[in-house]
């Protein structure tokens, strides 16, 4: 998943074509070599729900999704 400054909104490449992730959705996160399980959210930043705790995303990170 990768942040697009123009679109203001994250993309997860699939094949040729980028799709973009809205808010709400629900997916598991790659951190380490552990998918955990968060939901995308924007306020001032955009952040992940993950459990009780929020991640806040940096716009120049890539991270690795899975769809659930």
């Amino acid at each position: 998943m990768t942040y697009d400054r123009d679109a203001n909104s994250w993309f997860v490449q699939l094949g040729e074509k980028a799709y973009p992730v809205y808010c709400g959705e629900c997916f598991e996160i790659r951190i380490g070599d552990r998918g955990i399980p968060c939901r995308l959210e924007l306020d001032r930043y955009w952040y992940v729900i993950m459990r009780e705790t929020r991640f806040n995303l940096r716009n120049k990170e890539v991270y690795h999704i899975r769809f659930v």
